[in-house]
């Protein structure tokens, strides 16, 4: 049996502590299937998320970002690093201790249509794990409150997936996730399968419903317009680490790292009168993550590399209070 660690639950204490976290995923060659190489899709990422906070964590497609997601609910054995829920190692514990655990961290995936059995009604659907861990006879119950949460209604239990449309099928995928009553959920493009107009819907649903039931969040998109309407807190990935880590308000209002100026400044604006920013053109593709980049994995592409960005990889450092950054324009320059 593993080794009870206890739980900190102290309100200055982080829900989730992520410590140097890698996902390196083997490629496997020839007739004996030795492996190749590896896809760095995590490669050293560091957070935290602290009770009732929603950390966003953007990037562009193929940045690890949803591996991320998987890899801290052990979806994914990792290769390297801790991730402590309320000061507890997720990769230390043992089966019965971490299905435990991941009772109370939910997860909502991207796409609703499969991720729900397409066999099951939605009473089951959404009351099954709380049926099961609780062993509550009153259980449907349970899942008719927690349908009218996210607007639905209590007819809707006897329906298969099939018959809603995709926003109502995102809605159950949120009420299967807070049946447990979980501390964390984990939306992983929970809203970019969605109309533009349902999308709100939803981003203001689980907003609403964060503030209801002061779950903390880990909200991981590729659109940074939807994550300004959610997020605390914006921690930005590029091809599997973290560049900059600041409150919503200073990343958008001052970014630090140019990867983060190229996407605030691809972000449409439509209000009246504001000024137009001089946009920051990225070059080229992102490189594979099988054969990164040596030093800063940014510098094929950022229009201010300089010659060491090409040797010598950027620490993340606090370039300001609460704004981190790992990016050589603001770090201690190298030694010739």
């Amino acid at each position: 049996m593993a080794v009870q660690e206890e739980e900190t639950t102290a309100a200055d204490q982080p829900v989730l502590d992520v410590r140097d976290l890698k996902m390196h995923f083997p490629l496997r060659a020839g007739l004996l299937k030795r492996v190749a190489n590896f896809v760095y899709a995590v490669d050293g990422v560091s957070f935290k998320i602290m009770p009732g906070e929603t950390l966003g964590l953007v990037g562009e497609s193929g940045c690890g970002k949803s591996t991320v997601g998987r890899v801290l609910l052990k979806l994914y054995e990792p290769t390297a690093g801790e991730v402590r829920f309320h000061g507890r190692n997720i990769f230390a514990v043992d089966e019965a201790e971490l299905n435990r655990i991941r009772q109370r961290i939910q997860i909502i995936f991207q796409d609703p249509f499969a991720s729900l059995n397409p066999r099951m009604r939605v009473k089951e659907l959404v009351g099954e794990a709380y049926r099961v861990h609780t062993g509550d006879k009153d259980w449907e119950k349970n899942v008719e409150q927690v349908l009218k949460k996210v607007g639905l209604q209590p007819e809707h239990m006897q329906r298969y997936p099939h018959e809603f449309s995709g926003g109502q099928r995102q809605r159950i995928g949120i009420a299967r996730a807070l049946a447990m009553s979980p501390q964390l959920i984990i939306a992983d493009e929970a809203v970019s399968a969605l109309d533009v107009s349902i999308q709100a819907q939803v981003i203001n649903l689980l907003d609403s419903l964060k503030e209801e039931f002061g779950f903390s969040f880990l909200f991981i998109s590729h659109d940074l317009s939807v994550v300004e309407h959610i997020a605390d807190r914006v921690a930005v990935m590029y091809l599997g680490k973290i560049v900059e880590m600041a409150s919503d308000r200073n990343l958008y209002q001052t970014p630090l790292h140019p990867y983060t100026d190229a996407l605030i400044a691809a972000v449409p604006r439509a209000e009246a009168g504001r000024r137009a920013r001089r946009k920051t053109i990225l070059r080229g593709d992102v490189p594979s993550p099988v054969n990164p980049p040596s030093g800063c994995r940014f510098h094929t592409r950022c229009p201010k590399a300089m010659d060491h960005c090409r040797v010598e990889e950027p620490t993340m450092i606090e370039a300001r209070p609460d704004h981190w950054v790992a990016c050589h324009l603001h770090g201690p320059m190298p030694h010739d």
